[in-house]
């Protein structure tokens, strides 16, 4: 008898959903009604609706493989304690990690209580709980973590090496002096990957003579904060090389159906912006392969946080609040905008004497 196929997640788009689901998917964020209560998900930042849409489309994924997709079904049709128990036993049978298993349980919860509000959803909330519970990490982090000056010289090396390296091909070098300067840039702005994956010359980069700005409104940052703080001063240089010169060559590798104006900062090798799986996917290759483990953006976070309560510990306080813990959001419930932004110019003032040393 011949074993079935292992269960692969796939995130099936909205609109290939039923088209009840589909339906009750885009009533979930319109929020026209002048006199009607707030829909919970009128305020969803882009980044919680892909979540969501990706966390519901791999459950659907999981109905198709077990041929139990029902065009006409609602989403209380789908989100059943029978089909969740199944979805996550099969993820569980095709050894998905835990975090994975509890992240799609919860996209899927998040999904299903905006979509049907009238429904009682308290026994997904109740099953994630008894996941979160088991959702471990297989890897240890904090045997992956690298100081900060380690990530700093990583990327100073890859451009430095991008620029004088004349046996590789201009695309080789293109692309290590891409890498280099993310590397580098994001260990002293240790941003969420979103915002840094998202950063455009347009909005989010601004360009003088001699600096650059980085600034995010509140609605694109996950505190609700609006976020500014100076381009990394030491980089400037390596900055204007790679806009002026390695930029552009990239750009030059689009393809037919990209855009004609692409903003992004980071451009991928098919002259796209780099989105950011594909980001995150460079910077775990060239960190795996300087250090034999490999670093995510987020972990830069925590190697920025270790470096510094280790080496300056009275800067405890500003760190946590500029990567906006929940723990410091609550004590700095009162702080106003700008002191927010102030708090985080110091924080990155930090980082820049540290690195420096």
């Amino acid at each position: 008898m011949i074993e079935p196929a292992p269960f692969k997640i796939h995130y099936i788009p909205p609109e290939q959903w039923p088209i009840a689901c589909q339906d009750q998917w885009h009533k979930a964020f319109q929020d026209d009604d002048l006199f009607g209560d707030r829909k919970p998900a009128s305020e969803w930042r882009k980044s919680s609706i892909h979540k969501a849409s990706c966390g519901l489309g791999s459950l659907i994924s999981w109905l198709l493989y077990k041929e139990l997709f029902n065009p006409h079904a609602q989403i209380k049709d789908i989100v059943t304690q029978e089909h969740i128990k199944g979805f996550i036993a099969d993820m569980q049978l095709s050894n998905y990690a835990p975090n994975t298993l509890f992240c799609h349980a919860q996209e899927v919860y998040d999904a299903a209580r905006v979509m049907d509000p009238s429904q009682n959803w308290k026994w997904l909330l109740n099953a994630l709980k008894k996941v979160r519970s088991k959702a471990k990490p297989i890897r240890n982090k904090l045997k992956r973590l690298q100081p900060a000056q380690k990530l700093d010289r990583l990327g100073r090396r890859l451009m430095t090496e991008a620029q004088n390296k004349s046996d590789l091909s201009f695309y080789k070098r293109a692309l290590m002096f891409r890498d280099g300067l993310m590397i580098a840039t994001l260990i002293h702005r240790p941003l969420r990957l979103s915002n840094f994956a998202s950063i455009d010359l347009e909005h989010r980069l601004t360009q003088f003579a001699e600096s650059a700005i980085l600034s995010f409104p509140a609605d694109e940052m996950k505190g609700k904060r609006d976020f500014e703080s100076h381009f990394p001063s030491q980089l400037i240089s390596e900055l204007n090389i790679y806009i002026d010169l390695y930029r552009p060559y990239l750009l030059s590798l689009k393809h037919e159906d990209t855009p004609d104006q692409v903003m992004g900062l980071w451009i991928s090798n098919e002259g796209k912006q780099l989105a950011d799986l594909s980001l995150r996917n460079a910077i775990k290759k060239r960190t795996l392969r300087e250090f034999g483990q490999d670093l995510t953006p987020h972990l830069f976070r925590d190697c920025a946080v270790t470096s510094l309560v280790r080496d300056e510990p009275e800067s405890a306080r500003i760190t946590r609040s500029i990567l906006t813990h929940s723990t410091i959001e609550t004590t700095n419930k009162y702080y106003n905008q700008a002191q927010m932004i102030d708090t985080s110019r110091r924080h990155t003032d930090l980082i820049e004497r540290l690195v420096a040393q």
